[in-house]
């Protein structure tokens, strides 16, 4: 019985090809090697977000070589397409870490400005 209670515990949420694996606060050591597994399947940029740092966004350069700065860079029509896939692949790390812990654990992290962890 006593078993029972901590797959339970390790498989409350998430644990498809659709969902992220859940983290409540306990068993770190299981969820880092799920989450590392999740996310390569899921991307492997991702990953690397996750692991390392975000991505640089690539600067946007005129046919000087010149870099162009934009007087409102959240324009999504200033972005070249290089500079849009960076930009989704830090999203797509945030999200996927989001949907992965607990209401308590994402208080811990909400102030965080990027989505690398210490694993």
């Amino acid at each position: 019985m006593a078993s029972n209670t901590v797959v339970g515990e390790l498989f409350q949420e998430g644990t498809s090809q659709v969902r992220p694996p859940y983290f409540n606060g306990q068993h770190f050591s299981h969820l880092k090697v799920c989450m590392e597994n999740y996310t390569m399947s899921y991307n492997i940029k991702v990953w690397r977000v996750i692991k390392k740092e975000n991505l640089s966004i690539p600067l946007k350069k005129d046919k000087d070589g010149q870099i162009i700065v934009s007087s409102d860079p959240l324009d999504l029509d200033d972005y070249t397409k290089e500079q849009s896939v960076v930009i989704q692949v830090n999203a797509k790390a945030k999200n996927l870490l989001y949907n992965a812990i607990s209401g308590e654990e994402y208080e811990k992290i909400s102030s965080c400005e990027t989505v690398n962890i210490k694993m």
